[in-house]
């Protein structure tokens, strides 16, 4: 069943808090668990004149917004992202990204670098918490913009009872000068930890304990498989099991940015290839019980709720692959990952970046809001 993340952003803002109002779209409705709002709309209803949940008997039902297109579009505003790290593009002339820069930062005072759904569905919805209740418009950005880049927030609900997630990181976290930026480590884990202990917004939900960025980087957690929450007796509440399945260099370096506007095929496909090799640890190769261990972490929460006896290949895999709690917080060198096993070459690929295409697409977006 796909779900889509999207978060609240009010009017005038750019930066994305921990506390926003997390959105869910699921093929039936949209809303949110979040107690700031707490509600659903019909998704086939989009565009319709709702006002306190209800929709006055003297109003229409408007239908045909719930298209796919338009959802996973909403899921992907982040113009606002590309305003606030202009920096990270030095092949870009510094004039050049003042200009785009000034661009940008009109466009998103105008408000229009969101997803606008207008009529607001929760108009006078939750009056007391909902900080869109008032607005006609609610407005909202990419997921991933208040850390939680993996969507993991419709998943932990206590209501959806769920045991395993296999959670799949393609985070560009790693910024280091001399080091090769955009893994993953573990920051999306701990903005979801982090909001789960935050009493304000958490609902019920529970998430297992996860370590800082450095310790992912420094125990090398960031760039295998590991296991979280497999003693259930450390939980404050009942959490799935989360198989941690961070992008790392099997076959490719699938570090691409999130603003490399293009790719050839065969950067394509071996981005693909190590996307596979990430999953099944190599088919094999690098584990060969990694299947059984898979299997065992399926059927982890199971076996807690009935007091079965875990099986010892599924203990040994547990001693291998949970997080044992171990921090280590010394600075860490420049991350530079290893090629697992054979690099895969790939014919004249698109480059870390092309300027010119990110210039054209932000003009050609840029006109097309404006218009």
């Amino acid at each position: 069943m796909p779900i889509l993340i999207a978060d609240e952003r009010a009017p005038g803002e750019i930066l994305i808090s921990g506390n926003t109002t997390v959105f869910e779209f699921n093929p039936w409705e949209m809303g949110s668990f979040d107690p700031t709002l707490y509600g659903f709309a019909p998704l086939r209803f989009l565009g319709s004149n709702f006002s306190a949940g209800n929709l006055p008997s003297n109003q229409p039902c408007i239908s045909g917004f719930d298209n796919a297109g338009f959802i996973m579009g909403t899921s992907s505003s982040l113009f606002n992202q590309i305003s606030l790290n202009l920096e990270m593009f030095p092949q870009i002339p510094s004039f050049l990204r003042d200009i785009i820069g000034g661009i940008l930062s009109e466009v998103g005072e105008d408000n229009n670098d969101i997803a606008d759904y207008t009529p607001n569905p929760f108009f006078h919805f939750n009056n007391d918490t909902n900080p869109s209740a008032k607005d006609k418009r609610l407005t909202l950005v990419d997921g991933g913009e208040d850390l939680q880049n993996i969507p993991l927030h419709p998943l932990i609900q206590p209501v959806r009872a769920v045991d395993v997630i296999f959670a799949i990181d393609s985070s560009a976290d790693t910024v280091e000068a001399n080091g090769d930026p955009n893994w993953p480590n573990g920051a999306s884990l701990g903005a979801t930890f982090a909001r789960s202990q935050n009493s304000s917004m958490q609902n019920g939900t529970a998430f297992p304990s996860v370590p800082d960025n450095i310790t992912f980087v420094n125990l090398g957690l960031n760039n295998r498989p590991t296991f979280f929450g497999c003693d259930i007796a450390n939980l404050t509440g009942p959490a799935p099991l989360i198989v941690y399945l961070p992008n790392a260099p099997y076959t490719y370096r699938s570090n691409t940015s999130t603003f490399q506007m293009e790719y050839n095929n065969t950067e394509r496909n071996a981005i693909i290839q190590n996307g596979y090799n990430v999953a099944t640890m190599g088919n094999g190769t690098l584990d060969a019980q990694w299947p059984t261990c898979v299997g065992c972490a399926i059927l982890s929460r199971s076996w807690n709720r009935t007091g079965t006896r875990v099986p010892d290949v599924c203990n040994q895999c547990f001693r291998r692959y949970c997080w044992d709690g171990t921090v280590n917080t010394t600075t860490p060198a420049p991350y530079e990952p290893a090629i697992k096993l054979k690099l895969v070459s790939v014919q004249g690929g698109a480059g870390q970046f092309v300027p010119n295409t990110l210039v054209a697409v932000l003009v050609a977006g840029i006109v097309t809001m404006l218009l």
